[in-house]
């Protein structure tokens, strides 16, 4: 079962990104967290296949920037950046973060998030298998 994160603050656009990934993978676990707090501390405590990331949290502008580094610094999951802030701007910004994709919020569509998100999540998949491989006996 596919564990996912939606670290979003606002709580319409938190429910359609859930929406659209439990439609996508019927089996997928999604969290959801609100803040740059209680992301932090989940990030510390379970491991994730994926992260769905908002750049700005409440007041904090850049709390997603910090929360990538600290995903890198962690484990490594694939960040999806799903944000207001201008793609033309960011996307170079999160790309040189280590994150896997960036969408604009008001630019993307239902079918543009699933497919983006479904590549991450094979890939993500794909990487796990070779880890464990890289872990197992000769």
């Amino acid at each position: 079962m596919p564990q996912i994160a939606v670290i979003e603050d606002d709580a319409p656009m938190s429910q359609q990104l859930r929406t659209w990934i439990e439609a996508a993978v019927p089996d997928a676990n999604v969290t959801q967290w609100f803040t740059r707090d209680d992301a932090e501390a989940a990030i510390e405590r379970d491991r994730y296949d994926v992260i769905v990331l908002d750049i700005e949290l409440g007041r904090e502008r850049h709390a997603g920037v910090a929360l990538i580094n600290a995903i890198n610094k962690r484990h490594g999951t694939p960040v999806l950046v799903v944000s207001a802030m201008p793609a033309t701007l960011y996307r170079s910004i999160m790309k040189a973060l280590d994150a896997w994709d960036y969408l604009q919020k008001t630019t993307f569509s239902e079918a543009d998030f699933v497919e983006t998100f479904l590549d991450i999540l094979r890939e993500s998949k794909r990487r796990r298998g070779d880890d464990a491989t890289k872990d197992a006996p000769a």
